[in-house]
């Protein structure tokens, strides 16, 4: 079976072993009518948020690009665009184990609670980052955003998806800009984009319905 979320659509599934999962904007999700007895196995291009189902005999996995993150039961975000260069894990409860194709990486990572692994797929580089999960204010409520150390750039693709809108950033190095920014209030992209400028980094202005983001105005 294959599920899609569309762009500026957030979307709530139940798989047939009961595992709860949300898939962001501009994500699709494949997985079978029914598991079988030795795994749990789905495909994914995009971002998801999983509430997985413990079962110890078969484990939970998931393909995403050059990813692979098995668990047995536990919640996670997982977020593998194929258009975007980084891909990233996030744990909250439990624990997750995670593989990496074609790196130089031997083995397999595991993570804990509150840790982030980000992947770059240009050049292999692993970033590990923490944050608090009791506090964690995931994108599966109230269109909450969460940032953790993540470039401009990033955080645009991730807004195009989410209010299906088309953002330009004019000047690319403006893309490398780092921010570690929630938002859970279900603000505009206007408002997301002022909180993110506060100190001014950068202009934005839009006309019709494409925003424009570039160096500061003089």
């Amino acid at each position: 079976m294959e599920v899609y979320a569309g762009m500026g659509e957030r979307r709530e599934i139940v798989l047939p072993d009961s595992t709860h999962v949300w898939l962001n904007a501009g994500t699709k999700l494949i997985y079978p009518k029914q598991f079988n007895r030795s795994m749990r196995q789905v495909y994914l291009s995009g971002e998801m948020f999983a509430d997985v189902r413990r079962d110890e005999d078969r484990p939970f996995i998931v393909s995403a690009d050059r990813l692979e993150v098995k668990v047995l039961g536990t919640q996670f975000n997982l977020k593998s665009y194929q258009e975007d260069a980084k891909s990233e894990v996030s744990l909250v409860r439990g624990k997750v184990s995670v593989g990496i194709k074609a790196s130089k990486m031997n083995g397999k990572l595991t993570l804990a609670p509150g840790d982030i692994l980000r992947f770059n797929k240009t050049n292999n580089h692993i970033d590990f980052l923490n944050f608090d999960p009791d506090s964690y204010a995931n994108w599966i409520d109230n269109n909450n955003f969460f940032f953790v150390e993540q470039t401009l750039g990033d955080i645009v693709a991730d807004l195009r998806r989410h209010f299906a809108v088309e953002i330009v950033v004019t000047d690319k190095s403006l893309c490398d800009e780092t921010y570690y920014a929630s938002f859970v209030n279900e603000e505009s992209l206007d408002e997301i984009l002022d909180a993110l400028n506060k100190d001014r980094l950068f202009s934005v202005r839009r006309e019709a319905e494409v925003y424009y983001i570039s160096p500061p105005l003089k």
